[in-house]
């Protein structure tokens, strides 16, 4: 819930809802007030077991449901013509029965969700030129997420290997050897984030990710330029191309960044090449 004096910007498929009027026509109004289900939090779903002989019930896993969002305010036009095109505007926003994104700015952050459609818009023409609105979302997945980051890992063979003069024995053949930088990531969300890892370059015996900690996820297939590999850590998977590649995964422990949290993974390729890792990585919040 949010006050009438707070400054925010909702944006979905193109159209702003502005808790403030910017100056221009044709404007949606949002009453802070009636933004519902953002910072309201989800619905917790459990299968609860009664204890037969005893108080209470058996205790049992839960996950979170959905997250429903509704965005009320007043639509404010110069004519009733721009009125209806707007009224035409929004009714129509997710039509097509697709998800979309949308974003909720305010002074502190901004912050994002994919959303359907829940019910057909609410619509009540008070004025020639001014009608309420009533807007109500359906976000399958519960979490909403900050701006995404990318972090590069970068590994290339230093030299290329071969004897250093003059000869001193033992003789040194100098092997190549891998440089790599790795960074420390942070979740400053409050619940646990899965990044995304996706390699590029010529890494023929595939590589390894680990999070600088005891888990590590090893790719034994081919990589090249053209032909990128993305391990979804959340998911689980390994694809190429569009192509699912997660059999190609030996070793599997997936992954994430806790609440406040910070790792510093580390790419590992399984021989000497060159190429790069990007790390994907959004705040995550309930």
């Amino acid at each position: 819930m949010y006050l009438k004096t707070d400054r925010i910007i909702v944006t979905l498929k193109g159209i702003n809802f502005r808790s403030y009027r910017s100056g221009g026509t044709g404007e949606y109004v949002l009453d802070p007030t009636a933004l519902t289900g953002w910072d309201d939090g989800v619905t917790v779903r459990r299968d609860a077991t009664v204890r037969p002989v005893s108080n209470g019930d058996f205790k049992e896993p839960y996950t979170f449901g959905s997250r429903l969002i509704g965005i009320s305010g007043t639509a404010i036009a110069t004519s009733r013509g721009e009125l209806q095109r707007m009224r035409d505007a929004l009714a129509g926003i997710l039509a097509d029965g697709e998800y979309a994104d949308i974003s909720v700015e305010t002074s502190v952050s901004t912050r994002y969700a994919v959303v359907g459609l829940e019910k057909s818009l609410e619509w009540v023409q008070q004025h020639d030129t001014v009608a309420a609105f009533r807007l109500e979302l359906y976000a399958p997945d519960p979490h909403i997420y900050g701006t995404e980051r990318t972090i590069t890992l970068g590994a290339t063979n230093n030299v290329g290997g071969g004897l250093i003069y003059p000869l001193a024995y033992p003789l040194n053949y100098n092997p190549a050897t891998l440089l790599t930088y790795n960074p420390t990531m942070v979740n400053n969300g409050n619940a646990i984030s899965w990044p995304k890892f996706k390699v590029t370059g010529d890494y023929y015996s595939g590589f390894t990710l680990t999070d600088g900690k005891d888990n590590k996820v090893t790719y034994n297939g081919i990589v090249s330029t053209a032909a990128p590999v993305e391990i979804d850590m959340g998911k689980g998977t390994a694809t190429q191309n569009g192509t699912d590649k997660t059999v190609l995964v030996s070793e599997r422990d997936w992954f994430g960044i806790l609440p406040g949290e910070t790792i510093k993974p580390e790419f590992v390729p399984i021989q000497s090449a060159t190429g790069w890792c990007d790390i994907i990585i959004r705040d995550t919040f309930i």
